[in-house]
């Protein structure tokens, strides 16, 4: 365990010689060892390298986690051959590297043969649109994986009409399995998030959905909106954090609050929600008795209306629930950030 953001090891991180010599140092305790944390390091494919070797004789280990670092497709393929034969690995994180295309191939075929994998992060990795059409194929007919980030993949305009969205979509109606899945940043836009919805309509096992900075306006608000209304939802987490809502869209997200009963936390700052889409929400949000987590603040423009709404919603629900305070300061009502400590049980971060 030696994070490079730690403060004790921010200016002493890991480079590819520091990975060869504790390779070497521990091959001796290597069967001991179950997880290796050597996130926001300096690693490149020369340290994958040395770690791939070391793998081969960790056979207990179940967690890898190599966020941050300077992994290309060659790294993650040394990588991919090597936990191919894991027979205890149950989380991967590749966050933040290069892997591309080719080393995103190289992981998708390590899932067939890894039946423990739960938690697998592929996020912010330059994939384009095959790198991303194979892993949906893939986890579409895998049924261990429970918790995937493909968030900001490299292709964004590559495709018209976005038909990717059609692959992910088929991904979520088939998988049994999957509990959690961001796809921040994959500029669906409301035609793309249309077709995810759809399919998503026969999937009742979904717990988590990040849809966050996609550009997402009124249309998709509906379809979204749609999915929340259903009897077999059992979503409880939604970030749409980032998008382009406006007043319509909360209004539509609001009518759809009143009558879920699944979802228990909600970011929708960042929308360019007005007084009018604010001061419905809150009307909504009055009769649902079910969501323990909202947060609004940022980007979002509260009125004397919407404020007021909101200063009497703060005397039936249970404090933290939201992300700022209202308060009567000279006859008029004022807002306040507030850092309530809301944890992320209800998103993909750790």
């Amino acid at each position: 365990n030696i994070k490079g953001n730690d403060k004790y090891n921010f200016h002493e991180r890991v480079t590819d010689e520091h990975m060869e010599l504790i390779a070497d140092t521990l091959k001796g305790v290597a069967e001991s060892i179950t997880c290796v944390d050597l996130r926001y390091n300096l690693l490149t494919d020369k340290g994958a390298k040395a770690l791939a070797e070391f793998l081969k004789i960790a056979k207990n280990v179940t967690t890898v986690n190599l966020l941050g670092n300077s992994i290309s497709s060659q790294g993650a393929e040394e990588l991919a051959a090597v936990l191919k034969g894991s027979e205890n690995l149950n989380y991967l994180n590749l966050n933040g590297n290069s892997i591309g295309t080719d080393g995103c191939i190289a992981i998708t075929e390590l899932i067939f043969y890894n039946a423990k994998l739960k938690h697998l992060d592929l996020g912010n990795n330059d994939i384009k649109y095959d790198g991303i059409i194979a892993l949906a194929n893939v986890v579409a007919s895998n049924f261990t994986i429970e918790v995937l980030n493909m968030e900001n993949p490299s292709f964004l305009f590559f495709s018209v009409g976005q038909e990717w969205a059609t692959h992910i979509g088929k991904m979520l109606a088939n998988n049994i399995g999957l509990q959690k899945i961001s796809l921040r940043k994959h500029k669906l836009r409301c035609d793309g998030l249309y077709t995810i919805m759809e399919h998503l309509l026969e999937n009742n096992k979904l717990k988590v959905l990040d849809l966050s900075s996609n550009e997402i306006s009124v249309e998709g608000c509906v379809a979204i909106g749609k999915y929340l209304r259903q009897e077999g939802c059992v979503l409880e987490g939604l970030q749409i954090a980032n998008n382009k809502a406006g007043d319509l869209g909360a209004k539509t997200i609001g009518q759809a609050l009143a009558v879920n009963k699944s979802l228990c936390y909600l970011d929708f700052t960042y929308n360019n929600i007005l007084d009018d889409g604010l001061s419905r929400l809150a009307e909504s949000l009055d009769i649902n008795g079910k969501l323990q987590v909202l947060k609004l603040y940022g980007h979002n423009f509260f009125g004397q209306e919407s404020m007021g709404l909101f200063f009497k919603l703060q005397e039936k629900k249970p404090k933290g629930w939201v992300d700022f305070v209202v308060c009567v300061v000279d006859d008029h009502y004022d807002l306040g950030y507030v850092d309530t400590g809301i944890n992320h049980t209800w998103t993909l971060q750790e």
